[in-house]
């Protein structure tokens, strides 16, 4: 039986590597492509990939007819489709996630904004195997425990320590775009990259990982090779992970296949070429703003929300040079201790506290600029 997919974020690094597997399977139909902004390249994948619908939130010009822009895309794209790939960047993610639930469409979770922020909203929706995690750590936590008998006793999840890692801490706070944007491991977007060189990303990844595997302790650990993506620890103290060298084709696949469709071989790595696997605690000197995200993610409420719109803020205002490096985790601490936080009734109630952060983070970066 075909299956329909909607890639939305088409043209980012994880949509780009959905497309090509889409392409590959004659089980998947590519049923829409959606991007931001992107025009030129959503349109090359629109003559090379030819999807049913074609969609554009954002368009800087004028679009060809056939391309839907306007109110409602998402759910233009979205209905009709039989899986949902999300790896639409940042908060906008949340709604399509939303959609998803409503329609009882199964979801292909890379965009962890939809979690942090709106974990609460989708907490049944998890609960009833709805959403599939692309993540690279939470598929493999996914994967490891699919069919595990027993109870687990923890997850660890695995960091690279981004580029920030290589940089000594004496000039890290005033370190340029270019070197931060330089990660050793993964080929990711700007924003990703910069959240995995404060860790901002790995403090969003454990809150993601309390919604998706609730009441599982969780923690991280360095691992700069990137070969083991995440632990499952079982019940009898024994850990349990998997191994690769990172290729996001891996779970990106894994998901849109799940459960039970044949999987192709994507990495053909060994172990005798990976090398040592070296593993450190995590140093909370370099990566200040682990902990504060970590605090706003335990307090629950607005929190996630109110972190997760500063860093949004603030990583761009450092990609614009108005900001340092290092005044990423001081513009998302400011904004939190600023915050007042608030239970989570509806999408409304995120949005309000995301607004009301993202004004705060702007009259803080125009200070520091």
């Amino acid at each position: 039986m075909i299956r329909k997919v909607a890639v939305l974020g088409s043209t980012g690094s994880i949509g780009t590597r959905a497309l090509e597997i889409v392409h590959s399977r004659p089980e998947l139909e590519l049923h829409s492509i959606l991007c931001n902004r992107n025009i030129d390249l959503l349109l090359k994948q629109k003559e090379r990939y030819r999807p049913s619908v074609t969609a554009i939130a954002s368009p800087r010009g004028e679009c060809p007819e056939d391309v839907i822009t306007g109110q409602d895309i998402l759910e233009k794209a979205i209905d009709g489709a039989d899986i949902v790939l999300n790896a639409i960047v940042g908060s906008a993610g949340l709604q399509a996630s939303l959609i998803c639930r409503d329609r009882g469409i199964t979801l292909a979770l890379a965009n962890k904004e939809s979690l942090v922020i709106g974990g609460e909203l989708l907490k049944d929706y998890i609960s009833s195997g709805g959403i599939i995690p692309v993540d690279s750590e939470h598929s493999t936590i996914f994967r490891c425990m699919h069919l595990e008998p027993r109870p687990v006793r923890g997850i660890t999840l695995t960091a690279s320590g981004g580029s920030a890692r290589g940089i000594p801490v004496d000039r890290l706070h005033n370190a340029g775009p270019d070197e931060i944007l330089d990660h050793p491991t993964w080929d990711m977007g700007t924003r990703i990259t910069v959240d995995s060189a404060t860790m901002v990303n790995k403090a969003f990844e454990v809150i993601e990982a309390r919604w998706l595997f609730a009441d599982i302790p969780v923690n991280v650990v360095v691992h700069p090779q990137s070969i083991i993506h995440s632990f499952v620890r079982l019940e009898d103290g024994c850990w349990k992970a998997l191994l690769g060298n990172p290729n996001m084709k891996i779970p990106i696949q894994y998901a849109l296949q799940y459960p039970d469709r044949e999987l192709e071989v994507i990495s053909d790595d060994k172990p005798i070429s990976w090398g040592s696997l070296d593993f450190s605690e995590l140093d909370r000197v370099r990566y200040p703003a682990f902990d504060i995200v970590m605090r706003a993610g335990l307090d629950g409420k607005t929190w996630p929300a109110a972190a997760n719109a500063a860093d949004e803020v603030a990583v761009e205002a450092f990609l614009e040079r108005k900001i340092r490096f290092g005044d990423i985790a001081a513009v998302i601490e400011e904004v939190l201790a600023e915050h007042d936080a608030f239970e989570i009734s509806d999408v409304e109630t995120v949005m309000a506290a995301d607004r009301e952060a993202r004004l705060e983070a702007e009259r803080i970066v125009k200070r520091l600029c």
